[in-house]
């Protein structure tokens, strides 16, 4: 059983179900403090008719069967009931439907008896159980009486905070994209499916040979930059420039410091920012073409799989090897192998050829992707305005990469690494949020398949 999705445009409802005349109070406080971005409905009881229901949005009615036509009809995003007996049938009823809101269970004169019916319906098969009663709080967990989880106990604050506490509880349910009330903003990036990491250092004119390569992103299809997480990171130009808007999900970071030759660092700090669990890191003179990058948001689980990715010739068609710094992989597993080695930074190269290394040395598998997923080579870079003056000269590096390869030959597991990771300041210049325009798809059996997860080989 699935929830409502709650990403939709349509301003979501919440139902405030009531069919006593005792819990008219609470109810209208409940309905005055709900925030203006849920559209409240009122369903009660034919005896609480008041001048304080709006007559828009609110439903008399006789029994609890004829609630349940309503709800049915009005499919909200939530539903606060304020009786445990009316909650109980309210759980019934929606175990059989297909799918069913988030349930919010009211506490405010009595508890609820311990049992395990009780406990699927009030703690299993609800999202929130509200008290309004100290009395009735205390009560959770004692003698007889079931210990209600995931609670909310707005008896404890004074008024303000109280509301405040239930208005941001709904939002929270409702809403995957908001600002608290204590003013924190709040986002669930769960939709991305990949990290695209390229950085750069400009010092000549601009950096036009990266605002291309994002402006032509922004040109494919919505269901696929809507999964895709773009991370640019500025390796510490010394240029000034400013950022553009973009139809992307796109965070901008930047080095401050001018650390020559530091692309190690700054992968580091993009991997550090990213949201997906499958990363791809590319120099920004390459590129993923539109099929390519549909592939890669399908691609799923790297594990242990270190993939490279073939370069097409755009003019003959023809594949060729790899980029030697260009890998498609797990982000937990760039971590657990402690990422770039920062000891290169500040001198040009062997850090690429000493993580692939040390990967190796770990047990991570390279390969290449299918022929189908490959990267091209851009041939709109001005190495002239838009690029860098950084002398190549692997002079610099060479014993440090001598001393590690000896280093993890000699000593073995956790050595050849000097484990310096983000050794700079850095601040994020830019974010932007592009909403995932596919909804998601119900899975029910995804958690129940636990078992076969733990016993599945890490490839």
């Amino acid at each position: 059983m699935s929830h409502q999705q709650s990403h939709k445009k349509i301003m979501p409802q919440i139902v405030l179900l009531s069919l006593e005349h005792e819990h008219l109070d609470v109810l209208l406080d409940c309905k005055l403090h709900l925030s203006g971005q849920v559209e409240p409905v009122l369903i009660v009881h034919q005896n609480m008719r008041s001048d304080h229901f709006p007559v828009e949005h609110t439903y008399y009615v006789e029994s609890l069967s004829e609630a349940f036509i309503l709800l049915t009809q009005r499919s909200p995003a939530v539903l606060q009931t304020f009786d445990p007996d009316v909650h109980q049938q309210v759980v019934s009823f929606y175990q059989k439907q297909s799918q069913r809101p988030f349930l919010i269970a009211s506490h405010l004169t009595h508890g609820v008896k311990k049992s395990r019916q009780n406990h699927r319906y009030f703690n299993k098969l609800t999202e929130l159980n509200i008290f309004f009663n100290s009395e009735v709080e205390a009560l959770s967990g004692q003698a007889k009486w079931l210990k209600l989880q995931n609670p909310v106990n707005l008896c404890k604050y004074e008024d303000r905070l109280k509301w405040s506490l239930y208005q941001q509880s709904i939002d929270d349910l409702v809403f995957p994209d908001r600002v608290t009330f204590n003013g924190v903003h709040k986002k669930d990036y769960s939709d991305i499916r990949l990290s695209y990491i390229t950085h750069f250092y400009c010092n000549q004119n601009d950096i036009s040979s990266v605002i291309n390569l994002l402006k032509r992103y922004e040109c494919y299809p919505t269901e696929i930059i809507s999964r895709v997480q773009f991370i640019i990171v500025d390796d510490g130009s010394p240029i000034e420039y400013e950022i553009p808007e973009f139809r992307l999900n796109l965070i901008w970071l930047k080095i401050m410091k001018d650390i020559p030759w530091n692309q190690g660092g700054a992968r580091n700090l993009g991997v550090t920012f990213a949201k997906s669990d499958t990363l791809f890191m590319a120099d920004s003179d390459h590129e993923v073409p539109e099929q390519s990058m549909r592939k890669l948001i399908k691609l799923g689980y790297c594990g242990r799989r270190l993939y490279k990715m073939k370069r097409k010739n755009q003019q003959t068609g023809e594949l060729y090897a790899g980029h030697s710094n260009l890998f498609v992989m797990s982000r937990g597993r760039f971590f657990e192998c402690f990422g770039y080695d920062e000891e290169f930074s500040g001198a040009y190269g062997a850090e690429d050829f000493r993580f692939v290394k040390y990967q190796k040395a770990m047990g991570s598998r390279q390969m290449y992707l299918p022929d189908d997923t490959y990267a091209i080579e851009r041939k709109d870079i001005d190495d002239k305005k838009s690029y860098h003056t950084l002398k190549r000269d692997l002079s610099f590096n060479s014993a440090k990469d001598s001393r590690k390869r000896d280093e993890l030959a000699n000593f073995g597991h956790g050595y050849g690494h000097s484990r310096m990771f983000l050794e700079f300041e850095f601040k994020v210049l830019k974010q932007l949020f592009l909403p995932c325009v596919e909804p998601r798809k119900v899975d029910k059996w995804w958690k129940r398949r636990w078992l076969l997860r733990l016993l599945k080989p890490r490839y």
